[in-house]
């Protein structure tokens, strides 16, 4: 395995820049959306991005949602896979800060203990690490995202650059997807059906896919 770079565990004189250069940039995309969208919309953007960030809530229920009131397809895909880029760095640059929050930090320490046990024991697995934390960050798994999914690339000795990578890639592609079939299937509904038929419709799509999603996971652990 592979040795990591220092993942900014050195203090020096930027770390007040590695804080708060994500939030400036989610700032300064929010000033560039201003401009593009009217002032309901945007604040709805804003609420559907705070949401994104608060767990439980994920891009397979933020993103038809945003569709579903109206917000372009693109924009709300493009929105979350930014927050996906500006998560992955404020935890490229500030896994030491982390680790040091109540809660938070103690969490992340047995998580990353638990997975090198399995991943020492699966040796395998680490030989598909750039495409494997690329489709972990894209598909939409509990826990699946930027925060978890820079804690899985450090354990597997990834570089920061790597894990920063992976996680832009894994971001696009799964907002883009589930946006592309979302604003598909609201193509296909009729113009005057009204927003209940819309939403039976997607509620009928999302229930599909959960029980889908169930199975498959009572599968794996029986498996495991």
């Amino acid at each position: 395995m592979w040795q990591t770079d220092a993942w900014g565990d050195a203090d020096d004189r930027t770390s007040w820049l590695k804080v708060s250069a994500p939030f400036l940039l989610c700032g300064a995309f929010l000033v560039a959306v201003w401009f593009l969208l009217p002032a309901e919309q945007w604040l709805l953007l804003v609420g559907m991005m705070v949401a994104y960030v608060v767990p439980p809530l994920g891009r397979e229920t933020i993103i038809p949602v945003g569709i579903l009131l109206g917000l372009p397809w693109w924009l709300v895909a493009l929105s979350l896979a930014f927050l996906d880029f500006a998560g992955g760095l404020f935890m490229a640059w500030n896994f030491p800060l982390v680790l040091r929050i109540p809660y938070a930090g103690p969490w992340i320490r047995r998580f990353m203990e638990a997975g090198r046990t399995f991943l020492d024991r699966r040796p395998w697995l680490e030989r598909l690490y750039f495409l494997g934390l690329i489709a972990f960050v894209s598909l939409p798994f509990d826990g699946s995202g930027s925060l978890v999914g820079s804690i899985v690339g450090r354990m597997l000795g990834m570089t920061k650059t790597e894990v920063l990578t992976c996680i832009t890639i894994g971001g696009i592609i799964g907002s883009f997807a589930i946006a592309l079939g979302i604003d598909y299937v609201v193509d296909l509904i009729p113009p005057g059906a009204g927003i209940w038929v819309s939403l039976v419709v997607f509620l009928l799509i999302g229930s599909a896919l959960l029980v889908t999603y169930r199975s498959y996971r009572q599968r794996h652990e029986m498996n495991a």
